[in-house]
């Protein structure tokens, strides 16, 4: 075939048709399209290696190729392919075949760039998923906040050995150097410290809104209550009125192992916490029967306990040791105090021990 008639057997739409217009819209005179239909001619005439580096040059023009659609180019490759198919061998003409290497060609070029597209769309979206779902997470917040510095600091020096004298005071509850120590890691507490902590806890109760109001009794209520009966304590109440509370707490050293009795007076219910899972029947019935003597001595009305239930829960943190019920009792009384969930655990013990001697040397629970 002549080079005329290559040049007159060229269509004007040798690229696909979106392609070709755009290229004749945006080229002019001084930089003509390497395959523009006036210049078909001269790269007809060029080597095969010239040609090759002209495609290079062309498929490097990245706007343009993103711009193409893939379909587009498929339905002109397909087209193409139709009208070689039903042409002869002999009359398929150089420049369909030249075409339709081409079209292939591009084809695969936006394959490719639709895959990089797709992955670094995806790869954002991904990343900007995680990213917003962290900023809507909330931080969380230990349920046991460490001590600071300064606070570690403070209890160091109370820890510090060879130290005697008083620390702190609150009414009748009162904590020497010598309890204090019983705030060593795996140590049992005493009476004082569980006293002195429950004062503490009444203290924060009458002082804070939206918390409910609480009565402690001290360790030696329910003994007394059980071995010399009520009226060995009904002047403990002489100035509070227990029906008029919220909870009342009361701590009980049975056999060497701190539990902590509740009743209940908003939901009726008679409860005990302990962190080795015990049984506790007369202590519950111990309490209800204490609470029909204490209203018909103060309220001068005998009080209906039908309505009233008996708990033991069981489904709380369990200590891990055998020294650590006194901590235990005295955090399920601080959560109970804000109707908060337990969420310690054995873990936690020796941050809360540091806590509670930190209460005390302050006076404050915070």
């Amino acid at each position: 075939m002549s080079v005329k008639h290559l040049a007159r057997n060229t269509p004007t739409d040798f690229f696909s048709p979106t392609c070709s217009k755009k290229f004749k819209n945006r080229n002019n005179n001084n930089n003509p399209s390497p395959f523009h239909t006036t210049s078909i001619v001269s790269y007809a005439m060029m080597p095969k290696e010239s040609v090759n580096n002209q495609l290079d040059l062309y498929r490097s023009d990245k706007k343009t190729i993103a711009a193409e659609s893939l379909d587009t180019l498929i339905a002109d490759l397909e087209s193409l392919l139709l009208d070689s198919s039903k042409a002869k061998p002999k009359n398929i003409s150089p420049e369909s075949d030249f075409k339709r290497k081409f079209l292939e060609d591009r084809i695969k070029h936006r394959k490719k760039i639709d895959e990089i597209i797709h992955e670094s769309t995806t790869t954002y979206k991904d990343g900007f998923q995680q990213k917003l779902k962290k900023l809507l997470e909330k931080p969380k917040v230990p349920a046991v906040i460490p001590l600071t510095e300064e606070e570690n600091l403070i209890v160091d020096k109370l820890f510090k050995g060879g130290q005697s004298g008083i620390i702190a005071e609150m009414r009748t509850a009162r904590v020497t150097f010598k309890d204090i120590y019983k705030l060593y890691p795996e140590t049992w507490l005493n009476d004082e410290i569980i006293n002195f902590y429950f004062e503490l806890l009444a203290d924060r109760s009458g002082k804070t809104d939206n918390i409910p109001a609480i009565h402690c009794f001290n360790t030696f209520f329910y003994s007394t209550l059980r071995d010399s009966g009520y009226q060995k304590v009904r002047r403990w109440t002489k100035r509070v009125d227990v029906f008029a509370k919220d909870l009342l707490f009361v701590p009980i050293n049975q056999s060497y192992h701190w539990i902590l009795g509740v009743m209940d007076m908003k939901r009726k219910v008679v409860s005990v916490y302990d962190s080795l899972g015990g049984t506790h029947n007369h202590i519950l019935d111990t309490f209800l029967s204490y609470l029909q003597e204490e209203h018909i001595d103060k309220k001068k009305t005998e009080l209906d306990i039908t309505e009233w239930r008996k708990e033991m829960p069981t489904n709380i943190p369990q200590q891990g040791n055998m020294s650590d019920c006194g901590a235990f009792t005295c955090t399920f009384a601080e959560r109970l105090s804000r109707q908060m969930p337990f969420d310690f655990s054995q873990k936690d013990m020796t941050t809360i021990r540091r806590r509670i001697a930190l209460n005390i040397a302050k006076k404050a629970i915070f």
